[in-house]
This record gives structure tokens, C-alpha cells and sequence, in this order.
């Protein structure tokens, strides 16, 4: 995916593809999963967990096998071929995001509003990575990475790094996703989203079953990447409004 270039035979302050481009970072910003560390010039490449390089990310076949931490069953190991039926959505703040807390997840809902726990199966690592963007965009970026973030020195260094300023003039909804890679310990799920101006984005949740629960893995360049799409192409559309 080529991200928008910008005419330079003119001011690209004032050149509309700078615009749009603003307002796309902007809502991947607030969506919380292209993160501050990012490496020099600015380069936004699409990690894959494997790739992670972090010893204390590493799983055990124990870890892989660990039981759900608030005991939702594994059920169906099938990838999703169309969106899941019947989808529940509910709104955290402004945002829609999936539910179904005795099947796929959140299992768990904190008094904070941090919501955890997904089925080991390909639909829960859905569910999970869903989650993580809306927590993300609705201002629960840190919380997220806090306490649904595998341990690493990637995590820990993103901590360390300034809180990014607020994009509550920007809102983002799930529009589709892909189910790019899946394992039994590991996953890549691309979600696309839909800006309140109508431009769409995606991004790439890399997550590892850890601790009985889909965590999301910060890659050593300290972004998942993402970038403008011109449409659902390629992505089976799913959403909430």
C-alpha cells in the first residue's frame, strides 16, 4: 500500500491531498495503533508478530495453550469468510464496537471501561483487535497499551514517550476487516475504518495469546503501519452504524 505523495511544485500546505492526508493521520492517531515511535523518515511498515524480536514476547507452547482467562471456549477455528452473523454493537463514547462477552469477548468490562478478554479462536482475535481501536479512539490509548499490550521493551519505550494531543474533532468507525494471519499463538487482524469525512484508513493490530487473552504486540520500529485506502476493497465489510 502506497501512502498519498504530495505535489511539491506547489505549497502542500494549501494542495488538498495535504488536507486529506492530514485528516487521515489524524484519525489513525486517534484510532491509537500507528504509535509514537517511529522510525527515521517517517516510514510506517506493516508488522507482522513474528517480527516483534522481543524475548519477553516469545510464546511458550504452554502460554499457547493457556486457557482463557475469564473462560470464554475457543469454539469455531475457522477463519471468517463474512462477517460474523448477528453482530452486537454497542457505543463506547462515539464509537461502535462488537460484542458478545459469552462467545468471542469482551468477557470483561473494568469500572474504567477497559474491555478484555477474547475467545483463542481467529473470531475472538477479531473481536480483540476491534476493541483495542475503539478503546484507542476513544482516548484509552495508554490504558490499552498499560494493560493489553504484551510486556517488552517496545511497550515500555512507547510508555515513556509523551501522551499524543488530542483528535477529539476526529471520529473513526469500523468499516471492514481482513484476517491477514492467524496461528494458534499469533495474529494479524486489518482493520478498516471510515472517517467522519468519509475517508477511510487501515490498520494493522498485530496480537499474541498471552495470559490467556489476545494482547497486542508493539513491533521493534514501534508502529504497525497503515495508511489511506481509496476503498473496502479486498476487506469484508462490517460495521456498527
Amino acid at each position: 500500500m502506497t501512502e498519498p505523495t504530495v505535489n511539491e511544485d506547489q505549497n502542500p500546505l494549501t494542495k488538498p491531498k495535504f488536507i486529506i492526508s492530514a485528516v487521515v493521520v489524524a484519525i489513525i492517531v486517534a484510532l491509537g495503533i500507528i504509535l509514537a515511535l517511529l522510525p527515521k523518515g517517517g516510514e510506517t511498515p506493516t508488522a507482522e508478530p513474528s517480527n516483534a524480536g522481543s524475548a519477553t514476547a516469545s510464546t511458550q507452547p504452554s502460554e499457547a495453550a493457556a486457557d482463557s482467562v475469564c473462560g470464554l471456549p475457543s469454539g469455531d477455528q475457522a477463519k471468517p469468510a463474512t462477517a460474523p452473523a448477528d453482530t452486537k454493537w454497542e457505543l463506547v463514547g462515539k464509537v461502535a464496537a462488537p460484542t458478545s462477552p459469552t462467545q468471542f469477548g469482551p468477557g470483561k468490562t473494568e469500572a474504567n471501561g477497559l474491555r478484555s478478554c477474547f475467545a483463542h479462536s481467529p473470531t475472538g482475535a477479531l473481536y480483540a483487535a476491534s476493541n483495542v481501536a475503539v478503546l484507542s479512539a476513544t482516548g484509552k490509548a495508554r490504558l490499552v497499551y498499560e494493560q493489553l499490550a504484551v510486556p517488552s521493551p517496545e511497550r515500555d519505550a512507547l510508555l515513556n514517550q509523551p501522551e499524543p494531543q488530542e483528535t477529539s474533532a476526529v471520529t473513526a468507525q469500523i468499516a471492514g476487516f481482513q484476517i491477514r494471519s492467524y496461528v494458534a499463538d499469533r495474529a494479524v487482524i486489518v482493520i478498516a475504518a471510515k472517517g467522519s469525512n468519509g475517508a477511510l484508513v487501515s490498520v494493522p493490530v498485530p496480537l499474541q495469546w498471552h495470559g490467556g487473552d489476545w494482547k497486542v504486540v508493539v513491533p521493534a520500529t514501534g508502529s504497525t503501519g497503515g495508511g489511506q485506502i481509496s476503498d473496502l476493497s479486498g476487506f469484508i465489510p462490517w460495521s456498527g452504524v
